[in-house]
């Protein structure tokens, strides 16, 4: 009997100290997750503006009628990830003309009116381009100048 009274004594102690433990891992669990920042975030650099200017190409000044009987003038600047990739795409400055010119002879002067519109062709345009790469990426693509009449 003496025997079961240490026991169950002996149980509230390490009941308490097993609950504080899990409490306490619990605790540094929620602060590691929850509080601190994510650190599977890169963290990104903003290219310098010489960078940039290394690494973009500047279409010709195109212009070309669309879909619904008007005429577009349009200018894009590539973004690629380095200067060898940018040399590569003014090689191939006639395929990127063709295509650019090939997409917009099907849109309509609706399909160009919004951002949303722009940043899809934009997008469209970037994997196009990808395409045409054989080694190297195209980052972004952005409409520098547009002009619908």
């Amino acid at each position: 009997m003496a025997e079961e009274k240490k026991k169950s004594k002996l149980k509230l102690p390490l009941i308490m100290i097993v609950v504080a433990i899990m409490m306490v891992g619990a605790g540094y669990m929620l602060s590691k997750y929850l509080l601190t920042s994510d650190p599977t975030e890169a963290k990104v650099e903003q290219p310098t503006g010489a960078e940039l200017e290394e690494r973009s190409f500047q279409t010709d000044d195109l212009t070309t009628n669309i879909a619904d009987e008007r005429f577009l003038n349009v200018q894009f600047t590539i973004v690629t990830d380095d200067a060898a990739t940018r040399e590569e795409l003014e090689l191939r400055k006639f395929q990127i003309n063709n295509i650019i010119l090939g997409d917009l002879a099907s849109m309509k002067k609706q399909d160009l009116d919004s951002k949303q519109d722009m940043a899809k062709l934009e997008e469209k345009l970037r994997g196009q381009f990808k395409k045409l790469l054989q080694e190297g990426d195209v980052q972004r693509v952005y409409t520098t100048k547009k002009i619908i009449q």
